[in-house]
């Protein structure tokens, strides 16, 4: 169907706006469709891909939590089920990637914070030196706040209270 076919190249686009790939994209939006469980050979046949890349498809979109495997299978083949609600599905997808950007910045800073620190308390330390380490630990310092800041934010998203609809409001 004509339709069915640009909403899918729609949510494909959209998708590869938040760092989905594109190909990711149009196997959610035809899971979506499709309204109903499949296995890798049906998501194969629709998407006419390599079972390489279809594999990579279909595992970042379960670690996003916008495909699910089911427990059960059909003719001993593993079943999948796309997120449906849009909802749901942007809270999952979102909260899913921006703790990953959360994770890896805090590491960073947390890593880096004492080492700054140790390098401005240096006594053979040139002053310009110490002065770039001075702006660096300010920045990053403001960097732990906005990430303490976003941290509350993925917490909201996932529990959900930032998802009110207008008419649930």
């Amino acid at each position: 169907m004509r339709i069915r076919k640009k909403m899918i190249e729609a949510i494909a686009e959209t998708m590869d706006l938040y760092g989905a790939t594109h190909s990711s994209g149009q196997l959610y939006g035809i899971m979506f469709f499709e309204n109903r469980p499949m296995t890798l050979d049906e998501m194969k046949q629709h998407m006419n891909m390599s079972k390489s890349n279809m594999s990579y498809a279909v595992r970042s979109l379960v670690e996003s939590q916008m495909v699910t495997k089911l427990d059960e299978k059909q003719e001993r083949k593993e079943l999948y089920a796309a997120e449906t609600d849009f909802f749901a599905a942007f809270q999952k997808f979102f909260s899913h990637k921006l703790q990953r950007e959360i994770d890896v910045m805090n590491e960073a800073i947390d890593a880096a914070l004492p080492e700054l620190t140790e390098l401005i308390l240096e006594e053979h330390i040139a002053d310009e030196e110490r002065k770039i380490a001075l702006q660096d630990l300010h920045k990053l310092r403001h960097a732990k706040k906005y990430y303490e800041w976003l941290q509350q934010f993925v917490d909201g998203l996932r529990q959900g209270d930032l998802l009110k609809s207008k008419d649930e409001v």
